[in-house]
């Protein structure tokens, strides 16, 4: 690992590789933020199909019972094979309905998985409607006006329920009741009558007053849920901020704490060593004197840059606040841990930072603990070790686990720890 940290700083000057992260970076957030709006969008279209899932179930049955009342009524004045055909048609329809709800339940699609059961819902959904709608046109008897009414009252309370079961998805909405509606609106105005035309337009009359109505419902309910998404969001993002350093984009203290007892406990699980890591710019404050605090700001952000291209994407790393960082990580032997810290203190000294016209070089002293007790115990060890290296010369690296004199390594004891170029 150190081997590989060296190799990247031997290119000598970070600034381009500063800059080529920092537009790499820049390009996710724009990506992101592109694809925001379409991915909130398809968020609160699986809440929507979730709902209709959870609510209409019962939808079933209060077909099927409407359909025993229709046969009732009509039982007298019409072919009872057409009424029981027409029925035994439904109840085929609503056990399609009924095993696409249990495989539904069976599976618990979460997510944007919901979105592949919007098609075979919307499907059965249609087909039991224009059963319903064209269904009533062949077993209604030309006759009969009274029974024509009642079944017609009938198709307009189940049309009134599906404003309240379907209105989230306004397309199944409108198919729903032009299904069930439009057939006998057409039926009513051939016959020619002036009942049956009055009935013709009040139906269109409805279906024209249900579009406007079902169009508001369903985009007020999809912008609740887009609303909900959009705070969890927010509260995401918060909490996020909360948990990171504004200037370098690295963890703060708070998450390198958090995240460092999750992987304790992995360490601890699996026998392994959990490695800290605790280092410091050495001369910092000369930066911030000679050359302006944006010239620190640059450097400090140089060194972060630094941590994540010299660690593993599994590595923990941290600005802990001012110009100490600390790295934790997990490692089958303890020498590793001295490797990666001389590969982050090589790393540094050989860095050429850029600040306007200013080439700036910096270098660390490294303390580094290893073991798997509790973080506390952990950061003492490692802060003490960081202090030896600082007292012995700084641009070194001093281990808890070794003697003070065999645990030094690095650089030489001057101690400049700036170096202007040009």
């Amino acid at each position: 690992m150190a081997q590989s940290v060296n190799m990247l700083c031997e290119k000598g000057d970070f600034h381009q590789q500063d800059e080529n992260l920092s537009t790499e970076r820049g390009s996710k957030v724009i990506s992101a933020e592109s694809g925001n709006d379409a991915q909130l969008d398809r968020l609160a279209q699986t809440e929507k199909l979730r709902l209709l899932y959870q609510q209409s179930f019962p939808a079933i049955f209060a077909s099927l019972f409407t359909a025993v009342l229709v046969c009732i009524v009509l039982w007298p004045v019409q072919d009872r094979r057409i009424l029981l055909g027409w029925f035994v048609v439904l109840l085929i329809s609503s056990m399609v309905r009924f095993g696409l709800f249990v495989r539904y339940w069976k599976i618990k699609p979460q997510g944007e998985e919901l979105l592949a059961w919007e098609k075979p819902y919307f499907l059965t959904l249609l087909a039991s409607s224009l059963i319903w709608g064209l269904g009533v046109v062949i077993i209604l008897p030309s006759g009969a006006e009274l029974q024509q009414v009642v079944v017609y009252l009938f198709l307009l309370g189940m049309s009134g329920g599906a404003i309240s079961v379907y209105s989230a998805h306004r397309t199944m909405l409108l198919a729903t009741i032009g299904s069930i509606l439009l057939p006998i609106a057409i039926w009513f105005l051939f016959k020619g009558t002036v009942i049956s035309t009055v009935l013709s337009l009040g139906t269109l009359l409805f279906l024209i007053t249900t579009i406007r109505a079902g169009q508001v419902l369903s985009a007020t309910m999809h912008r609740s849920f887009r609303l909900g998404y959009e705070l969890e969001d927010a509260r995401a993002a918060a909490e996020q901020r909360a948990l990171k350093d504004s200037l370098t984009g690295l963890n703060n203290r708070r998450a390198f704490y958090r995240q460092g007892q999750v992987l304790l406990e992995e360490a601890r699980r699996d026998s392994r060593q959990l490695a800290m890591i605790i280092s410091d710019v050495d001369y910092f404050k000369n930066i911030n004197d000679t050359w302006g605090h944006h010239c620190g700001d640059v450097v400090l952000k140089a060194i972060a840059d630094a941590h994540h291209l010299c660690l593993r994407s599994d590595d923990l790393c941290a600005r802990l606040g001012g110009e100490e960082f600390g790295v934790l990580l997990l490692l089958s032997d303890k020498e590793q841990a001295r490797e990666v810290a001389e590969g982050l203190r090589n790393c540094l000294e050989s860095t050429v930072m850029t600040c306007g016209d200013e080439k700036i070089s910096v270098t660390a002293s490294f303390g580094v603990a290893v073991g798997s007790h509790d973080l506390e115990t952990l950061f003492k060890q490692a802060d003490a070790s960081l202090y030896q290296a600082k007292e012995a010369g700084r641009n070194r690296v001093v281990c808890s686990f070794d003697d003070f004199a065999a645990g030094i390594s690095g650089g030489s004891n001057r101690r400049a720890g700036i170096v202007p170029k040009g």
